[in-house]
């Protein structure tokens, strides 16, 4: 049974000073659903030392999850940053969840563009799938979207688009290691979608 890390957003106290990490219950319910018998770990903002708590813990995958827009608290870019560099040295799965799929694309200097917000903030819209995974699925699907940013052409080489929305990509995935990115937010509908659960079966596997 594997352990699989999530990282969390940021959640300020309303009346003080006190921030906080934090993670949607939706998450809960989807980790439920998948049913796929991995452990999962939430995993603090602490800068570069969370990198050591993901070792201590022996986590096997990292998820980057959503929320926040880069630059919004330098503490939590700092701990995905080191997470994300320490899978990628060790080769180990990531699958980055909006503001996460951002973070893949922005690590590897990709820019950041606003997104068409009639498109785009709470939304639904159609993607299609355009490169194979190993297993089957229809090209055409209809997705959540709450991004005030999108991913800006062209990608970095180390990354290719498998997802588009018209002409704007909604999904990644590098070209030699396992790490994904998705724009839109699996854990936010009621059930999961076929794609969807193939796609964490086959990343976390």
């Amino acid at each position: 049974m594997k352990r699989i890390g999530i990282t969390l957003r940021t959640c300020n106290a309303s009346q003080y000073h006190e921030p906080r990490d934090g993670l949607a219950r939706d998450w809960y319910t989807f980790f439920n659903q998948l049913n796929d018998n991995h452990n999962w770990l939430l995993l603090p903002s602490l800068g570069k030392e969370t990198v050591a708590y993901f070792q201590q813990w022996e986590l096997a995958g990292l998820i980057l999850s959503g929320g926040d827009s880069i630059g919004d608290d330098p503490l939590r870019d700092e701990t995905e940053l080191a997470l994300l560099a320490h899978c990628i040295k060790h080769k180990l799965p990531v699958l980055g969840i909006c503001r996460g799929a951002q973070l893949i694309h922005h690590y590897f200097s990709g820019k950041l563009i606003q997104a068409d917000p009639a498109i785009h903030i709470a939304k639904r819209h159609a993607i299609n799938i355009t490169s194979a995974f190993p297993w089957v699925c229809n090209s055409l699907h209809e997705v959540n979207s709450y991004h005030g940013l999108s991913l800006a052409a062209p990608l970095p080489k180390e990354l290719i688009g498998f997802a588009y929305c018209q002409q704007e990509c909604e999904g990644i995935r590098h070209k030699g290691l396992p790490i994904v990115g998705i724009m839109w937010h699996p854990e936010r509908d009621d059930r999961i979608s076929e794609f969807d659960r193939h796609l964490f079966n086959w990343l976390f596997s």
